[in-house]
């Protein structure tokens, strides 16, 4: 039985993928307050942050993903 452990890789991946997801769980609100406040400049930024930080998620659970098709979890 082969013991597997999270190495350097998998642990920065995981704890990267986890700060997006938090991130992306509070941005409507943030985005939700801008539009309360008629901030039209604070409402784009945050919507195109979230879009980029959707993207960077992605890539990341991808890398995970990988990683555990390759037994590296």
């Amino acid at each position: 039985m082969q013991k597997l452990c999270l190495n350097d890789n998998c642990y920065n991946i995981t704890k990267q993928l986890a700060k997006k997801l938090e991130f992306l769980s509070h941005v409507s609100k943030y985005i939700e307050d801008a539009q309360k406040n008629d901030d039209l400049k604070a409402k784009t930024a945050w919507e195109t942050i979230r879009i980029d930080e959707e993207k960077h998620a992605g890539i990341l659970r991808d890398l995970l993903i990988a990683e555990v098709k390759d037994n590296k979890l």
